[in-house]
Formats: structure tokens, sequence, C-alpha cells
């Protein structure tokens, strides 16, 4: 035993001198050094925290900013993770070692804590938090800047906001479903990321879109619209000068028959432009700008509401090509239930046309359909018109069904006379009728479907039937409380007992156009014919003594009114006439050089043989004080300069065109 003492002694000899080598460290270099480690640890900790705060404050991002710092900021929060639980072991184990009694120790261990918590908290919280995706939003593009809402009215949607939040995710849409009301209830499914929603009363909506993404997910937006107010309708919605322009307060009555009347003023003068008992009313602006309409309603109840609305008036859109909507009738306005027939005129090659007629019926397809209206008000009638060049074109038509119009005792002055509403004559048949009625204050409208001319259709009818066949003449009447009387005669044109018959071929064309007629049909009963006396409506001298078929060139353009007159061997005469449109052929200047610039004196040959139409006038103004003309003129330009040489042309119809050759003389 006395031998191994001295053998402790040695272990535990360089362990005490360790010991009391760290002890004696003086205490303000142990503080110093403390405070070294402090600021060097402390200052890279607080920049990290200021650096996840800024994180938090950016992301996640709509507009996409800042995307070049998502990366850094998920991989720096690793990295401090892992150095914080690193920091903390060490520090921990020294607490542990060091601390001379338990409250020591505890206190080392909360102020640990307390250090490397808000650190390691933001290092968590900011990667999940930053790589979140982005809110998605619903985004109302038209009606723009924010003004309050009023019924009724159409609102155009957009999502393509978050469509730009979905591709720096590398997810692409395939279809959105539409649901304007929140009814859970899909309005509309569309292939691109806009739609429109109409709101015909006021009231909170909740609008919801489903965005379905290529990889089979999908997306639910919603957003809240309030409507606070409402008012009238306006149809178009983008209404145009110089077009019918519908308004309609249905919408804010619970039913038609309540209204009394409605006053109407459409140009905010105070003073009613319009009375009616139907909630629907039709008026035009002859130029584009904003307008105030107000609508007083008087109801049977005796309420009485004020409507006022703001409109702008467009410039009108004409089609994308030439269209119209021809009807049968041709006034669309008369008692119900009313029936007519319209009919796209197009010279484009059609693939479809959809018809919307405005009543809340089915729509119909086709270039010329039928339809009746059952009740009472003002209907747009609207065409979308395909064509097989992938060209679409919009025209509508306004349909006014309104009371019914009683007028016993109408009767009319005619020519020829009506017997049973049936008036018969042999070509050509000159139709005057007047009508009579003891009731004040009734405007008379005509329609003569078929005349050849038409002299006058307000109030008395006059009009030319020059075709054999059976007609139906119209005629409207219309009181100042818009009741509506329509009648219906029948007109029977025979063929003359003598008929002069003239074929053309061609039956129009462009000047100059040569025109073979035949008169070989001409067949007078019981007579011989001897002869064929012509003028072609473009001569000044006296007419030609001609055989049934001849040939005739139209220089000029123009319409022109071909007159046969047939004699036969008893000395009678018969008459007979044909119209021909002749038009102008197209000008267009076209000039050519045989050069275009050179050393003076410069010589140069011009010519117009390129130019299309029929020039009768030419002139060449050679920008050097020099004119010609002469149809190919040479001209040569004695001093250096840059001259503009100026065909001008003109033809027989007065129309002009000008055609410009620049000339460079060194």
């Amino acid at each position: 035993m006395p031998d191994d003492k001295p053998f402790v002694d040695t272990l535990q000899g360089p362990k005490q001198v360790k010991q009391s080598s760290a002890e004696n460290v003086p205490p303000v270099m142990r503080k110093r050094m403390k405070k070294i480690l402090a600021f060097v640890l402390g200052i890279p900790y607080l920049i990290f925290i200021v650096w996840c705060l800024f994180l938090l404050s950016v992301f996640p991002n709509r507009t996409g900013a800042y995307q070049d710092l998502l990366m850094p900021g998920v991989i720096s929060c690793g990295v401090v993770i892992i150095f914080i639980l690193v920091i903390a072991a060490i520090a921990l184990k020294r607490i542990l070692r060091k601390g001379v009694n338990n409250r020591n120790r505890i206190f080392g261990t909360l102020r640990l804590i307390a250090f490397i918590l808000p650190g390691l908290i933001l290092a968590l919280i900011v990667p999940p938090s930053i790589t979140k995706e982005p809110s998605l939003g619903i985004d109302i593009i038209d009606p723009s800047g924010g003004e309050k809402f009023i019924a009724p009215l159409s609102i155009k949607f957009s999502v393509q906001s978050s469509l730009e939040i979905l591709a720096r995710k590398g997810l692409g849409a395939v279809e959105y479903s539409w649901d304007f009301d929140g009814d859970d209830n899909e309005n509309v499914r569309t292939a691109v990321p806009e739609a429109t929603g109409l709101y015909d009363r006021t009231g909170s909506y909740i609008v919801k879109v489903t965005i379905f993404l290529s990889n089979g997910e999908t997306r639910l937006i919603a957003r809240r619209i309030s409507i606070p107010e409402e008012v009238f309708s306006v149809s178009p919605e983008r209404p145009g000068a110089e077009e019918p322009i519908r308004f309609s307060v249905e919408y804010l009555v619970d039913s038609v028959d309540m209204i009394r009347e409605v006053l109407w003023d459409f140009d905010s003068d105070g003073i009613t432009d319009l009375t009616t008992n139907l909630p629907d009313a039709v008026h035009s602006y002859l130029r584009p700008g904003k307008v105030r309409v107000s609508a007083i309603v008087k109801l049977t109840n005796q309420n009485q509401n004020n409507y006022e609305r703001v409109i702008e008036i467009f410039e009108p859109q004409p089609p994308p090509f030439p269209v119209e909507i021809k009807s049968e009738p041709e006034n669309l306005i008369g008692p119900k239930p009313f029936g007519a027939i319209f009919r796209v005129e197009t010279d484009e090659e059609i693939e479809d046309v959809i018809w919307d007629f405005g009543d809340k019926t089915d729509k119909a397809k086709g270039v010329r359909v039928a339809h009746t209206y059952h009740n009472l008000g003002v209907y747009q009638a609207t065409a979308r018109i395909h064509t097989l060049d992938g060209e679409i074109a919009n025209i509508s038509t306004i349909v006014r069904v309104v009371g019914r119009l009683d007028l016993p005792d109408l009767n009319f002055d005619s020519t020829p006379e009506i017997n049973r509403d049936t008036l018969e004559g042999e070509v050509p048949v000159n139709v005057h009728i007047i009508p009579r009625t003891s009731v004040p204050l009734i405007d008379f409208r005509w329609e003569a479907p078929g005349a050849t001319s038409v002299g006058s259709t307000e109030y008395e009818l006059k009009a030319i039937y020059r075709r054999a066949g059976k007609y139906d003449i119209s005629i409207i009447g219309q009181d100042p409380d818009e009741k509506v009387m329509r009648k219906t005669l029948k007109l029977n044109v025979k063929p003359p007992s003598s008929q002069v018959v003239i074929h053309m071929n061609p039956g129009g064309g462009v000047a100059p156009q040569m025109v073979r007629f035949d008169a070989s049909e001409t067949v007078i009963p019981g007579e011989e014919i001897s002869g064929f006396e012509w003028k072609f409506g473009d001569e000044t001298g006296s007419p030609r003594q001609l055989g049934a078929l001849v040939e005739h060139v139209f220089e000029r353009p123009g319409t022109f009114n071909v007159e046969l007159k047939a004699f036969t061997t008893s000395g009678n005469t018969y008459s007979g006439e044909k119209t021909i449109v002749i038009r102008a052929a197209l000008l267009e200047a076209c000039a050519k050089a045989s050069r275009t610039e050179g050393k003076t004196p410069l010589g140069i040959s011009f010519n117009m043989e390129c130019t299309s139409g029929v020039p009768t006038e030419v002139n060449w103004d050679f920008g050097d004080g020099s004119q010609s003309d002469q149809r190919n003129p040479i001209h040569v330009y004695e001093v250096p300069g840059v001259y503009n040489a100026v065909l001008t042309i003109i033809d027989a119809s007065e129309s002009t065109d000008t055609e410009t050759i620049t000339i460079t003389a060194q």
C-alpha cells in the first residue's frame, strides 16, 4: 500500500495543474473574451433574424418579385438550423460541466434557450411560409375603374393573374368552370381564363371559378361582389350612334301588369320624350357621347319610382363584312301575337347563323327563320353570323309588340279601286291609296314589297308594279299611345294583253360593256310585228330602227332605261322597257419610268400602261414646271435635283387617282 500513494498523486497532479491554469485566467480577460464571442455570434445571428423577417414580408408574392431570393432563403434557414443546434450543444455541455449548482445550470440553460429560440423558430417557419403558393384571385376587367355596380349589368372576370402565379410553379390550366352566383351550379365552362356574368338584380354574390390544371389538380377561387343599386337595362351593351337602343324596366317590377305608365327622358332636359304603358322603349342617338337617361315608373298601386342612369353612346362599329337583316314585314311592329320572318343577306359564304329573338325563347339556326312573339314588349332580335372564312358578325334589329288599335271606320280612296280588300290591274299597275278614318292623330305607314318603284309610304301609298303576280300591301296605323293596327290588302297584277319582252345578256356590267338584247319573245295577239325601234338611254340622238336581236356597247357607267317599241303591220305601236346598270371600272393610276436617276440632261420615257379603269383625262406634272397630257410622254430634266413626277387621271364619272415617281437628276 505505501507504494500505491505516489502513483495516485502522480495521476492527480497533472489534472490539478490543468484546472489551476484555467482558473488562473484573470476575470477581466474572461469577460472580454465572452463579449468578443457574443459579438462574433450575435451580429450574424441578428442579421439572420432580419433576413427571415424580410423574407416573410415579401413572400408569398403574387407578382413574382424577389423570386431569385427564394432558394437562398430556404438554404440559409437550413444552414442556420444546423449551426444553431451545434452551438446549442456546445454551450449546453459547458453549462452542465461548469455549473456549480443546479440553480446556475437552470439559469444558464434558460439564457441559452432564450438566445437560440427566436432564430430556431424563424429558421423552421420561413421555408414552408415563403414557398407556399400565393393566394389566387379573380380580377374584374370590365367595367373598369372601380365604379359602383348598378344592375342590370354584365361583369367580365379574369383569372389571368392567377395563371401567372401557377405558371411559376410549372402548372398550366386546361379549362375553367364558372359559377357567377355562388349556388355551386356551373354557369359556363370556358377554355380561356375570362368569362362574363350577367346580373339583373341588386344583391351580394359570391363568384367562384374552378381551374382544372394539366397535372390533374384543381384550384377553387372565390370572390364576393356587391351590387347595391338597380336601374333600367340598356341593350345592346355597347350602344352605338344612329342605332336603335332598347331600354327596359321589366327587371324592376314583379309583374309588367303593375306598370301604369313609364315616362322616359332620353336627354336629361326635364321634358318627357316618350310615355308608354309597356316596360320597354326604343330610342336612337345621332352622336356619340355620354347622356343621362331617366325613367319615371308609375304603378297601378299608385306608387312611383324614379330611375336615372348615365350611358355612353359609342361610334357605331360596322360588322367585319357587309351583312344586314331583312324581315317580313319590313316594319317590325304590331299587336300580339306578332309573327315575323327574318333572313340574313350577305355576299359572304355563310357557315351558320344563330338567332336570339330576345324573348327568352330557344335560339334558332338558319339563314331564314320565322318567329312569333306572344307577349307585349320591345325585343332585340340578334343574328350571330359565322362565315366559312372564320369571321363572325353580330347584327340586330328591334321588334315591338304593342297593344291592338281598332279603327272600325277605316276605308280607302284608291286607284285601282279596292273591292273586298283586293286590288287588281294590268301591267304596269300604278297604285295610289289614301286611308280615311274619323279617329284623330293616327300615323299611317305602308309596306309595298315587290313594287318596282315606290313614291310614298307615309300616310298615303304611291307605288308602281311592272311585273305580273300577286302581292301583299300592308298598312300600319299607330295612335299616340303606341297601339298599332296592321291590315293587309291583296294586289293582283295581271300580265299585259300585249307583251313586249326584252332579254339582256349580261344584265349589267362594268363600262365599257357590250350587251346583247333579244326581243324575239315579244307577242302581240292578233297582230304581225313589222319591226322594232330601240333606244338605249345613253344616246342623245334619235331612236334606232333595228331587229329583234341587237348588240350595244355602253361606254360610260350609269343607270340606263332601255326602251323598245314594236310596230305591227296594222300600224299599231306597243312599248316595253328595261333598266340596266353599268358600273364604273375601278380607276387606279399606275406610272412607270424607263429610269429614275442619272446625269443631266436626263431623258426619261414615262408610260401608264399598267393603269386600270377608263381614264378620259390624263395629266403628267414632271415636277420641274413642265406638264403633258400624253399617255406615254418623254421628258428631259435639264437641271440637277430631285423631282416628283405625278400622273393624274380622271374618268367619265369624275373619279380621280394619282401616282408619283421620284426622279433624281445629278
